[in-house]
C-alpha cells in the first residue's frame, strides 16, 4: 500500500517510537517525543490546542521527526525515559542524544518558543531565558 504524504498543514505527522527514531537517524533530524495516555486530561488538551496550532504543526513537521508514545501501552519506552508525569515532552538530537525534556502541559505560544530554541540549535550556546529575551 502506498500512502501519499500529507500536506504540512494537515496536522503533526506522528510516528511510532521505532519508526520515528529510525527516520530521525536516516534524515539526520532532531526528534520531538511526546509521552501521553488516553486518560490524561492535559495530554488531550495539548492535542486539541497546542498540536492543532498551524504554526506549531508547520514547525514540527518541517524541523523535527515527531513521535507520540502512549505510556500505558508502551511502558518500556516510558520507563527508558523515566517518565513520571504526563504529558512529558522530550527533544533528542540528530545523533540520538537527549537534549532535554519538559513535563506538563505546554501552550502553543510557549511550545513554539521551545521548538525554535531547540530547532535553531540555540540550546548549544545560550539558556532558554536568554533565547526568549533575544527573540523579543
Amino acid at each position: 500500500m502506498h500512502l501519499e504524504p500529507k500536506p504540512l498543514d494537515a496536522g503533526i505527522q506522528w510516528f511510532s517510537y521505532a519508526e520515528g527514531r529510525q527516520r530521525g537517524d536516516a534524515e539526520n533530524k532532531k526528534v520531538f517525543l511526546v509521552f501521553n495516555a488516553d486518560w490524561c486530561r492535559y495530554c488531550l488538551q495539548m492535542e486539541k490546542e497546542t498540536f492543532q496550532n498551524p504554526t506549531v504543526i508547520a514547525y514540527v513537521n518541517r524541523n523535527f521527526v515527531p513521535i507520540s508514545v502512549n505510556s500505558d501501552k508502551e511502558q518500556d519506552i516510558a520507563e527508558k525515559y523515566s517518565v513520571r508525569g504526563l504529558p512529558s515532552t522530550w527533544f533528542i538530537s540528530e545523533n540520538g542524544e537527549r537534549i532535554g525534556n519538559r513535563p506538563g502541559y505546554i501552550a502553543a505560544d510557549e511550545m513554539l518558543k521551545i521548538l525554535k530554541y531547540i530547532g535553531s540549535d540555540s540550546y548549544l550556546t545560550m539558556s532558554f531565558e536568554a533565547f526568549v529575551e533575544k527573540a523579543k
